[in-house]
C-alpha cells in the first residue's frame, strides 16, 4: 500500500492539509517517498489528565498536535522519527481500552484509542 501511495497526487494533497492544519507554526512534512499511512484523535496520558489529541502516522514519523478546531487547526506540532520508537501494549482499565505506551530515548507517554 505505501509503495503505491507514495508518490500519489492523493497522498501529496492529504500531507498538504496536514501543514496548512498546523499552519506556519508547524514544520514541513512533504518530502520524497514519505506517506501518510493513517490519522485520527488519540486519548493522551499528560502529566496531570488525559487529553486528546490529533495523530498522524506516515511510514517513517509519528506527528501529534493538541486539536484546536477539529480537522482544521492544530497546534504544538509533535515530530517523532519511527526509528526511534518501541511500542508496549497497555492492559485496560474502566473507560480507557486500546492503550500503548509509546518509548523513544528521550520521552515515553501513553496513548489509548478508546
Amino acid at each position: 500500500m505505501v509503495d503505491r501511495l507514495m508518490n500519489s497526487e492523493a497522498n501529496a494533497r492529504r500531507i498538504q492539509n496536514v501543514e496548512n492544519c498546523f499552519g506556519i507554526s508547524g514544520v514541513p512534512l512533504a518530502i520524497q517517498g514519505r506517506v501518510l499511512v493513517g490519522e485520527g484523535i488519540l486519548t493522551k496520558g499528560c502529566r496531570k489528565k488525559l487529553k486528546p489529541r490529533q495523530v498522524f502516522l506516515f511510514n517513517d514519523i509519528l506527528v501529534y498536535g493538541s486539536i484546536i478546531i477539529n480537522k482544521k487547526k492544530y497546534n504544538r506540532q509533535h515530530i517523532i522519527p519511527l526509528e526511534n520508537v518501541k511500542l508496549d501494549d497497555l492492559d485496560d482499565e474502566d473507560n480507557l481500552r486500546y492503550g500503548w505506551q509509546i518509548k523513544t530515548p528521550t520521552k515515553s507517554f501513553n496513548v489509548y484509542a478508546a
